[in-house]
């Protein structure tokens, strides 16, 4: 069934960006909603900051459709585009020290379930989590960006960094270490076991 989906996302894509590279740049806007907020998550997780991830994301878009017509075709434009936004969310890291923010990742918080306590103590842990990982050499940092806050499996995220899946795997073995001696201090090791169980766990911490 994923399969079906995966392909029915890639051949829509494939058709956008056909009617896109003929002249038909209004249809880009499609491209923009179904990619945006996956994107700022990822920019967010490597830069901790709202207006660093907003022009980042915004940076990738452009960089992305200045070069559309080079996408070949061979991967899925959606591992192309978060191979543009991995690559320039390293270049950010590399140029320019992470300044705090005050700001939620997400504007819609507080909107979630729970009481205020409980989104609190989500907060916090959320900021715990995020420090921890961008902490890490960019080689971990990266797979467990995407492994455990975007849901991507191992094979996509060797699509997306261009190496092999067996090195995904190890770097996700080892970083998953690294990342649960940072948070032990912080979090229990019943709790750490739990945020690191399977891919997307992370993800409920949006």
């Amino acid at each position: 069934m994923q399969d079906i989906e995966t392909q029915s996302i890639f051949n829509k894509d494939v058709d956008l960006i056909r009617e896109i590279l003929k002249g038909n740049g209004e249809r880009y806007n499609d491209i923009l909603e179904r990619y945006q907020t996956g994107l700022y998550r990822t920019a967010f997780y490597y830069t901790q900051n709202v207006e660093d991830a907003r022009d980042i994301t915004q940076e990738v878009f452009i960089k992305a459709y200045n070069n559309l017509a080079g996408f070949k075709q061979d991967s899925s434009f959606s591992t192309w585009l978060y191979r543009i936004a991995v690559n320039h969310c390293l270049d950010w890291c590399r140029k320019k020290k992470p300044l705090p923010t005050e700001a939620a990742c997400f504007d819609n918080l507080s909107d979630e379930e729970g009481s205020p306590e409980d989104l609190f103590l989500r907060q916090e842990i959320t900021s715990e989590v995020q420090a921890a990982v961008s902490s890490l050499p960019d080689i971990y940092s990266t797979v467990l960006i995407l492994y455990y806050f975007e849901d991507f499996s191992p094979q996509r995220i060797a699509d997306i960094i261009d190496a092999p899946k067996r090195t995904v795997e190890t770097r996700l073995f080892r970083g998953r270490k690294m990342l649960k001696d940072k948070l032990q201090p912080t979090l229990s090791g019943g709790e750490c076991h739990d945020l690191l169980s399977k891919s997307g766990q992370l993800a409920q911490l949006r």
